[in-house]
């Protein structure tokens, strides 16, 4: 199972990418198409506008969820030698659910601080 995991996780990682790439670039491409047909307006802006703050909470989102997992294999690899040689794959992974579910709740906790705030 461990051996299939990198090579997975990897290719997870480069189709996300793709998809962001080809996203962004199709969003620019309309972009330049309405500037130069010179449709910017007010109602443009608030269609390109939003998508700033959503963008950094979602960076802060992927973030707390990155560091939590790396804490949890780091975590995982420090008690190695004290867990049964049959149940260290378990153990990893749970400790990896479990730590982006707590970094997701920590999400959820301070975008509520900020939408009160707002």
């Amino acid at each position: 199972m461990e051996q299939i995991m990198g090579p997975a996780l990897v290719l997870a990682i480069i189709g996300y990418f793709l998809v962001e790439l080809v996203k962004t670039v199709a969003e620019n491409r309309i972009r330049a198409k309405l500037i130069e047909k010179g449709m910017v307006d007010e109602k443009i802006k608030l269609l390109f506008g939003p998508r700033m703050a959503s963008e950094s909470s979602s960076s802060l989102k992927w973030g707390l969820v990155m560091i939590a997992v790396g804490m949890a294999f780091m975590l995982a690899f420090a008690i190695h030698s004290w867990v049964p040689a049959e149940i260290r794959g378990e153990i990893t992974a749970g400790a990896v659910f479990t730590m982006a579910g707590l970094a997701m709740i920590i999400f959820y906790a301070i975008a509520r601080a900020k939408e009160k705030k707002d």
